[in-house]
């Protein structure tokens, strides 16, 4: 039989493994306390006897006859009811409930739920997640439980301005952002297809994501500009044309001389409603098809580590900032909905900023009527 950890509370825990890490594709640990050690016995014989789930499921059968739900059921019930939502996105929260909050705590009943097991949790998961990641982590997990509050299932969310983010794996390691110099663009471009070039050239020169490149219309270029107003999406089973990801992504671009040649004889003597850029054999470029047969070939000619296709906006971003371009005008020609998301994503890209302000902070003293004695 497992063993039974007497606490120092009182209580006694039962360890035991349950869920699979998304990184590792090992059982991941976790446990359940109990306020005697008959309980804990019991538990801990059906883990021997039924498994971690169904012992589990014994442990917490009848929990909706009671009327209270676990957090699991309520997760459920909360991303069933996101009509406004795309189906892709319900279906990109269920993974993502399944994956993190899902096997560790969603067998708890909802009213056992406490600020101490959500920050347990957030903890572990940080040891598999990026900062980015545990951030959607939480605001869905935020939903549910006030889903839990609507319903007077409990009478505030636990989580409420106590949930800290923790610093998550990508301040553990190095930033997987690949900033090319133009070197390394000159050999992934040669290594592209020459049908494929002016794709990944435009992507390299607007900073435009890959949804919106490939719906890109010949109605949609007016040189020297173009205007981006729609993107690729990806629902299940399918890709539609939609809006672009944000408010602020429907926007139009400037493009420099070697686009706009590009464009010209792309668009030359074509309907208005067709594609821009299109696949060898003609239609819509499809992703995996150009990542696997086209890019990866090209991205072994550039030194490690691989850049990836989205690796060409964050170049962009990296050389206009390099040169001197305000972040809002950066923030205004990739679409970005908030400055913060910018700042974020790119602000390490600017070393000299402090060093910047210094001097231009000195030029005041330099102007300045000095003081005498």
């Amino acid at each position: 039989m497992r063993k039974i950890e007497p606490l120092p509370t009182g209580r006694f825990r039962v360890r035991f493994r349950h869920g699979v890490s998304p990184k590792t594709g090992k059982p991941m640990q976790t446990s359940e306390t109990f306020g005697t050690k008959r309980e804990a016995e019991d538990f801990a014989s059906a883990l021997d006897l039924l498994g971690p789930q169904g012992a589990l499921d014994r442990l917490y059968e009848g929990e909706q006859v009671k009327g209270i739900p676990t957090l699991g059921a309520l997760a459920t019930e909360h991303i069933d009811s996101l009509h406004h939502a795309e189906p892709g996105t319900r279906t990109k929260y269920r993974r993502m409930w399944d994956r993190t909050w899902g096997p560790r705590i969603g067998a708890q009943r909802i009213d056992r739920v406490t600020i101490d097991l959500l920050s347990k949790t957030f903890a572990e998961l940080a040891i598999d997640y990026s900062e980015k990641s545990l951030k959607n982590q939480r605001g869905l997990l935020m939903a549910v439980l006030d889903r839990g509050v609507a319903e007077k299932h409990i009478a505030a969310n636990p989580a409420k301005r106590k949930l800290k983010i923790p610093a998550g794996a990508a301040a553990r390691h190095i930033d997987d952002m690949r900033i090319l110099t133009p070197a390394e663009f000159a050999l992934l471009e040669n290594g592209i297809a020459e049908h494929y070039r002016p794709l990944v050239r435009f992507l390299f020169g607007t900073g435009c994501r890959w949804g919106e490149a490939v719906a890109l219309t010949v109605g949609d270029v007016r040189l020297p500009n173009v205007t981006i107003r729609r993107a690729e999406k990806y629902s299940p089973g399918e890709y539609r044309i939609g809006g672009p990801k944000t408010r602020r992504g429907r926007r139009t671009i400037a493009l420099p001389a070697e686009i706009q040649a590009d464009l010209k004889k792309l668009c030359q003597d074509r309907a208005k409603d067709e594609l821009v850029f299109t696949a060898v054999e003609g239609g819509r470029v499809r992703h995996r098809t150009f990542w696997g047969r086209y890019w990866l070939a090209a991205a072994e000619k550039v030194p490690e580590p691989r850049p990836r296709i989205h690796d060409l906006r964050h170049s962009h971003a990296s050389w206009l900032l390099g040169r001197g371009v305000p972040i809002h005008v950066v923030q205004a020609r990739l679409g970005h909905e908030t400055i913060k998301t910018t700042v974020d994503t790119y602000s390490h890209l600017l070393p000299d900023a402090q060093k910047m302000a210094a001097d231009a902070a000195a030029l005041a003293f330099s102007d300045a009527p000095r003081a005498i004695g």
